[in-house]
């Protein structure tokens, strides 16, 4: 019995094919994954860098998706969500209330497209000035330099802007102003070009670590009637106290009362259920990373990124909280 081979030009020609269906089959795997946009937060906070990380938790545990990062701010996050330009977005409880309710920066705009997934930890009021001047409250900046986050930013807003009003100012009552990230407000302070720099962040917070390593610090408190006055503006603030020798080594020992919004995680309810299904159960799952980047989350349990402090779930959230128990079906 004969046996045909194939010729030169033949086997070559099979090979060709096959390289070309091999090519065509990882095209196509490729062009099946969902792409997410995930609006992260301002240069130097610690959006950005948490943003990453869930971004490579989630791309690692779910092949079929790719979270992608980009800038972004608390107020910026929701209107980018409101306006479908992003899936999934970092923000704050009073933020949300107020996008909710219109109100705020969303007066005449109200959205209900921002729906809850997790809950990360504790977005900390924290306004500092050099222990060497003579500023101890919100009302002794008035004609002073200060260095502002960027118009959009949640800081601006729900932090110096709420403050002054509670304590009959506007930002017209301030000296002179330069906006921009949590850095370069470090550096104006740094460089005395300003004397007060104020964020909603962690703590420890890295911008004052930062400006504590080059001069002592003081932090202003927020008075139980500044507080009051507050809740009045929105509902969704909590009172917090940054414990004793936080800052130590920044020249801040004793404790000091302010106020925080939990910071959470947000997403489009355009996004399916089941792109927003497989994020819940990778941030849960994988949330032991986060405390790299948090360190107050170290030990986050899922019930306690499950609560969404009255706001209502996104259908893909909500269908993991009841899988995984925590959420009654």
């Amino acid at each position: 019995m004969s046996v045909a081979i194939a010729s030169p030009s033949c086997v070559k020609r099979v090979l060709i094919a096959a390289v070309l269906a091999l090519a065509a089959t990882n095209l196509a795997h490729a062009q099946t994954k969902t792409e997410v946009i995930f609006s992260a937060g301002p240069t130097g906070g610690s959006w950005t860098p948490l943003a990453a990380t869930v971004s490579q938790v989630v791309n690692t545990r779910v092949p079929d998706l790719n979270v992608a990062v980009e800038p972004g701010a608390a107020l910026v996050n929701i209107e980018k969500i409101r306006n479908d330009k992003a899936d999934l977005g970092w923000s704050m409880t009073t933020v949300v209330a107020d996008a909710r309710g219109g109100l705020g920066q969303f007066a005449g705009k109200p959205t209900d497209k921002a729906l809850f997934v997790a809950n990360f930890y504790p977005n900390v009021w924290q306004l500092v000035v050099p222990a060497s001047s003579d500023i101890k409250s919100i009302k002794d900046l008035k004609g002073k330099p200060v260095a502002l986050p960027a118009r959009g930013n949640t800081s601006l807003a729900a932090g110096w802007e709420y403050l002054l009003k509670v304590n009959g100012m506007t930002l017209a009552d301030l000296g002179p102003k330069s906006y921009g990230p949590v850095s370069s407000n470090a550096e104006a302070v740094k460089n005395r070009q300003a004397m007060a720099s104020g964020w909603f962040t962690v703590v420890p917070a890295s911008f004052v670590l930062d400006l504590g390593s080059a001069m002592p610090l003081r932090m202003i408190q927020v008075s139980d009637a500044e507080f009051a006055e507050l809740k009045k503006l929105n509902a969704g603030f909590v009172r917090h106290t940054v414990k004793a020798d936080t800052y130590k080594e920044q020249g801040i020992v004793q404790e000091v009362l302010t106020f925080q919004s939990p910071t959470v995680l947000m997403a489009s309810s355009r996004t399916s259920p089941e792109t927003v299904y497989k994020i819940t159960k990778a941030i849960i799952e994988g949330r032991d990373d986060f405390a790299n980047i948090v360190k107050t989350m170290k030990g986050i349990t899922p019930a306690e990124m499950s609560q969404n402090f009255g706001m209502p779930y996104h259908p893909g959230a909500e269908k993991y909280y009841q899988e995984a128990g925590l959420l009654k079906k």
